[in-house]
């Protein structure tokens, strides 16, 4: 992920949560709220399998597994795009003809085409994500998504 893949990625809006201990959230992928409101510590994301979403992580935090004993092991922070047009990698299934079709992801995240068995739409604040193009961006496949 080295490549400077961030031109065809707008970003409106990002917010900031935390990721639990012993959790990985991979770059570029689709990620939810788990725990529950008002809950302590407060609410955490993870990597999706579909449904009620949040956005799309723009780094990769590893597993912290085992701790370091820093402060860094405590408070993980990741910053989910929530708004924009979007990149979400791909699981190897998109094409063409998924353009402007509902986004659907497996689990970790991936995007996937809507005929593969195990991926389920995904859902932002009650509207569904539209994939608005497949990129080939240094041999790893990536979805546009407008959320």
């Amino acid at each position: 992920m080295s490549t400077p893949i961030y031109g065809k990625q707008y970003i409106r809006f990002a917010e900031t949560f935390q990721v639990a201990q012993g959790t990985v959230v991979n770059q570029f992928r689709v990620v939810e709220l788990t725990g529950a409101p008002g809950a302590h510590p407060p609410l955490l994301v993870e990597q999706s399998n579909g449904g009620a979403s949040v956005g799309v992580s723009q780094f990769t935090l590893n597993d912290n597994v085992p701790p370091t004993g820093f402060a860094t092991d405590e408070t993980r922070m990741l910053s989910v795009a929530t708004s924009g047009l979007l990149l979400v990698e791909g699981d190897g299934t998109l094409a063409a003809n998924d353009i402007g079709t509902a986004l659907e992801v497996i689990a970790g995240g991936l995007a996937s085409d809507a005929a593969t068995a195990t991926s389920t739409a995904v859902t932002v604040n009650g509207t569904t994500p539209i994939i608005r193009d497949v990129l080939d961006i240094g041999g790893e496949q990536f979805a546009l998504v407008s959320f």
